[in-house]
């Protein structure tokens, strides 16, 4: 492990499982890049710890859906490695900020990655969290209108009162045109709710937004 490396781990040691003995690496992304392609084989089991990232996947109709956005210390490829052999990744990732990301080479660690309880239990959890939150979105998705989960949304993302989301990854994550999410936040900019300001839209009722978005929650 190099200095950089260690140094990245050491930063974010409490939130990750134990990695000491372990052949770890680190790598940098920058917003834009691919981290990983749906249909490539796992030759790694990554952990995000810095920076944000859109995991998207192709359906069979060629449209693109964004699943979810990662923030903070996020595992990749835990569910292929514990359900599939040989294994291929079944998302789309890549990079919206810069995401730094530690990772383990499977062809040096595939086998004590499988028999370390401790790291199945930390791998067992993540999995557990994400289908907990892959169905609370999908209920979302069905049971509140779009106004509904767009207000909740533009309260998750706000930093310093303004959100800046990216247009077009946000109207795959709320399931609907481009056209449609800009004639909705046009309705929030009527209302008084929210006004354009540079690339983002700040926030000038959030008590509003919040009533709106209630029982919608982001995280």
């Amino acid at each position: 492990m190099n200095a950089s490396t260690g140094a990245l781990w050491r930063r974010h040691e409490d939130r990750l499982p134990p990695l000491a003995g372990y052949p770890l690496l680190s790598r940098r992304f920058t917003a834009g890049q691919t981290i990983v392609t749906a249909g490539e084989p796992l030759r790694w089991l990554g952990f995000i710890v810095e920076g944000s990232a859109a995991v998207r996947t192709l359906m069979e109709n060629g449209r693109v859906a964004m699943i979810t956005e990662y923030r903070g210390v996020q595992t990749v490829g835990e569910l292929e490695l514990l359900t599939q052999e040989p294994a291929y990744l079944t998302c789309d990732i890549r990079a919206i900020t810069v995401v730094e990301m530690l990772y383990i080479p499977l062809d040096a660690a595939r086998e004590k990655l499988l028999h370390d309880a401790a790291m199945l239990r930390f791998l067992g959890r993540e999995v557990a969290r994400k289908l907990e939150q892959t169905s609370r979105l999908a209920a979302q998705d069905r049971l509140y209108p779009l106004a509904a989960r767009l207000a909740a949304y533009l309260l998750h993302a706000c930093r310093d009162g303004v959100a800046a989301p990216h247009l077009t990854r946000l109207s795959e994550l709320m399931g609907t045109s481009y056209r449609h999410l800009l004639r909705t936040l046009g309705l929030f900019g009527d209302a008084g709710w929210i006004a354009r300001e540079g690339g983002g839209y700040r926030v000038l009722d959030a008590d509003a937004l919040a009533r709106l978005g209630e029982g919608v929650r982001y995280d």
